[in-house]
């Protein structure tokens, strides 16, 4: 089978067709000449020569199997060629009868008549070449249309031949010798065996025969050729008539239903782009002949390299990799068709086998987080039941049109019964994957939270400096830092009084203060300019509460206006020293 033989056997096939074809276009048709006659003996001893090459060195050496294995010893593959009908065949169609024209000379190529027994080369040609070529049709396509064009050519031949018998001219059935004796042949053989009409009427015995058999082999020989052709593109284009009978029955069936015409739409695409991309509705049906050890020797040349890249079978056993990769489903995906949404329940994994599809977030899902490229993986960890892992944490939406594969949870299931080991490690790879989710989560939202802001219109005074205020005594120095500025100013003593908290509750001077626990988030603060930038710090106490140090307050530089601040202030208890 490999390329060699191919061609020689080319080369045998094409000297067999010039033996069918020219022996009896010269024995009846008179275009062997004493001008020309060397050079069709040259061209006969050039074939004989072929034939004589391919019984001696070639058809020897052809191997052959013997209980399941290849047998290329040259010996037992000779003694095999010479065991076969074959060689018989190849031995009489080199029976030497061209001795005979040292005798009756060379005109009488009918004695040529048992090259034509070499048959079994013609048909083991097309049946290689059906095997080999990626259009099988067109080679049964050419090999029966060249058994009609022979046929064709014979009836020819045979015409002539009667005519010749008869005479030329001598009446109106047969050839009147005028025009290229071949062609004007050739038009009565088509237009006899298609059954045409409007030929010349019989007007002998011998006549009648002749057209009767023309009839019959245009009846029934052309009518068997004919069929075969029309079977063999019918089969050719079963998978094509098989895919609009269904496109046709669903959209049908989909305007009973008068469903948008969008939708509609959306389903015709679908159709179209699957059959363009794959030439197949189900893609899983064209493997079902194989045997299991092939269907997976196939599934895995396809699909191994893509499940390595996923992260949860990285380290996995090649047995369990083999079983799952004839699990994997093919699905295409329209541009804007959502493969998974936030918060269902995940029974899949996903793998993008070309295209691109995004992850987006938002009601209207234009915030795009992510996008995934071929062989891009997502939705692994749904597939073992892991506590906060089962449910989609964002939208997955097809880019444009993406061919995905699918891997079923059920499916998973069934392979794992027979490989426990690769269970556990599955799931302990999956809870990995769902704290690096976790916290790569938190971290996102950290770095998503917004700390600088556009300013809105601020108030002359801070808002933080009245609470601040509130919290301090009245003569400490950081109140009276706040309220008069770093500036040396004189300080006045006030004399102690009662004053009442944010709380309503009086309290004396120089007595505990003890304010109840709250927690409170600010507003967003603007800093006018020229107003120093005031911070606090924050200690934490051994007796399980915090207290304010807000004697510690410094005076920073000047910020502009626009700069906005979030504090949250926590006052739990505060020390009278």
């Amino acid at each position: 089978s490999g390329c060699v033989y191919i061609t020689w056997l080319t080369l045998v096939t094409l000297s067999y067709l010039y033996n069918c074809f020219v022996i009896p276009l010269r024995t009846t048709f008179p275009y062997q000449t004493a001008e020309n006659t060397a050079t069709w003996l040259a061209l006969d001893f050039s074939m004989d020569a072929i034939y004589l090459l391919d019984v001696v060195l070639v058809k020897p050496r052809i191997m052959y199997l013997e209980d399941g294995f290849w047998v290329r010893d040259i010996k037992r593959t000779y003694k095999n060629y010479v065991k076969k009908l074959e060689f018989k065949m190849d031995l009489l169609a080199m029976t030497p009868l061209d001795l005979f024209y040292i005798y009756i000379g060379p005109n009488y190529p009918l004695l040529r008549v048992p090259r034509l027994l070499k048959i079994h080369s013609f048909w083991e040609f097309f049946n290689h070449f059906d095997k080999v070529s990626p259009s099988p049709y067109v080679v049964r396509v050419a090999r029966t249309l060249t058994y009609m064009v022979y046929l064709v050519h014979m009836n020819a031949c045979a015409y002539y031949a009667v005519s010749l018998n008869e005479g030329l001219g001598s009446n109106s059935w047969v050839f009147n010798g005028v025009g290229n004796a071949y062609i004007r042949c050739i038009y009565f053989a088509v237009k006899t065996a298609t059954s045409i009409g409007k030929n010349p009427r019989p007007e002998n015995e011998a006549e009648y025969l002749f057209m009767t058999a023309c009839w019959l082999m245009g009846v029934f020989v052309f009518a068997l050729l004919i069929g075969q052709i029309r079977d063999i593109i019918a089969s050719a284009t079963r998978a094509q008539t098989e895919y609009r009978k269904m496109k046709d029955e669903t959209l049908n069936h989909l305007r009973k239903l008068n469903l948008p015409h969008q939708l509609i739409e959306r389903v015709k695409t679908w159709f179209s782009y699957t059959w363009q991309q794959q030439h197949t509705l189900d893609e899983a049906r064209l493997l079902d002949t194989l045997p299991h050890k092939m269907k997976t020797d196939v599934a895995i040349n396809v699909h191994i390299q893509t499940l390595n890249k996923v992260q949860l079978f990285k380290d996995c056993d090649e047995a369990l990799l083999r079983e799952l990769v004839l699990k994997l489903r093919p699905v295409l995906y329209l541009p804007g068709d959502y493969i998974c949404r936030k918060g269902e329940v995940g029974r899949e994994m996903y793998i993008v086998k070309n295209g691109r599809v995004q992850v987006v977030t938002g009601a209207d899902g234009s915030e795009v987080l992510a996008t995934l490229t071929e062989g891009s993986v997502f939705g692994e960890i749904s597939l073992l039941s892991i506590s906060g892992g089962n449910r989609r944490t964002a939208d997955v939406r097809s880019n444009g049109f993406s061919n995905l594969f699918v891997l079923n949870k059920d499916d998973l299931n069934e392979a794992l019964v027979f490989h426990p080991n690769a269970q556990e490690i599955l799931r302990k790879k999956a809870r990995q994957l769902v704290r690096q989710n976790a916290a790569r989560e938190k971290m996102n939202k950290a770095e998503a939270e917004v700390l600088i802001q556009n300013p809105e219109p601020q108030p002359k005074q801070p808002k933080l400096l009245p609470i601040v205020m509130k919290v301090l005594p009245p003569d400490s120095g950081s109140a009276k830092l706040l309220k008069y500025g770093s500036k040396s100013v004189q300080r006045r003593r006030r004399p102690e009084r009662q004053r009442t908290t944010h709380n309503g509750v009086v309290r004396q001077p120089n007595s505990p203060k003890v304010l109840h626990s709250s927690h409170s988030t600010l507003p967003e603060i603007g800093l006018p300019k020229g107003l120093p930038f005031y911070y606090l710090c924050f200690q934490k106490v051994i007796n399980r509460c915090h207290s304010v140090e807000l004697g510690e307050l410094c005076g920073g530089r000047d910020l502009p206006a626009n700069n906005t601040f979030q504090c949250q202030v926590t006052v739990h208890r505060e020390m009278t020293n």
